[in-house]
């Protein structure tokens, strides 16, 4: 279900007029990537570890898929907020972020990895809205969005098993739902130029 809603979102998205390399632009990118990491990580858990499959192709394409909206992410955050010489610094950056959350994705065997390089991108993410707010270039839609989705982090971390037959994994997943209409909105009023 996530990953239908946020892939419908991110149709939404990429059909907006935008131009190429715009914080829109890597937007809806990033939106697809969250979908098919979504979908991947469906996959994974209904299929392949129900079945005591070997999860390490799924789960290791789930995680590069992760990386690379991880990229699309941090590119959104300096096409949105900061000038053209800094973002070409963002790109090696993320270039350079990419490929060693990559190298230790294939060699090392945890989760901690995916959220050890995401966690960075999206609190500047985070604090870039926040700052931009009076200028118009921060986002209400995109600060709810991501507090959200820490909440449902928090939720999964936590191990917060209230609404049976709702485990932790499940509830994470609904209120994700919840933030991904807010990445949906935020991602409406980015910028659409370069």
């Amino acid at each position: 279900m996530l990953a239908g809603e946020v892939f419908f979102f991110a149709g939404m998205l990429a059909r907006m007029p935008k131009s190429r390399f715009s914080a829109a632009w890597f937007w809806s990118g990033m939106m697809i990537l969250l979908g098919l990491g979504a979908m991947l990580g469906g996959i994974d858990h209904g299929i392949f570890q129900g079945q005591g499959l070997s999860r390490y192709p799924i789960e290791r394409s789930n995680w590069l898929v992760l990386g690379a909206m991880t990229f699309f992410l941090l590119m959104t955050t300096a096409t949105q907020f900061f000038s053209r010489k800094v973002r070409r610094l963002f790109l090696i950056i993320g270039i350079i972020q990419f490929t060693a959350d990559a190298i230790f994705v294939l060699s090392v065997d945890s989760f901690l990895d995916v959220i050890l390089n995401y966690a960075p991108v999206i609190i500047l993410l985070l604090a870039m809205n926040f700052i931009n707010l009076k200028n118009g270039t921060g986002s209400w839609d995109m600060i709810t969005g991501i507090l959200i989705m820490f909440a449902a982090s928090g939720i999964q971390a936590l191990g917060i098993d209230v609404l049976s037959p709702l485990d932790r994994n499940g509830l994470y997943h609904l209120v994700t739902m919840v933030g991904v209409v807010f990445f949906y909105r935020g991602g409406r009023r980015l910028r659409i130029d370069t």
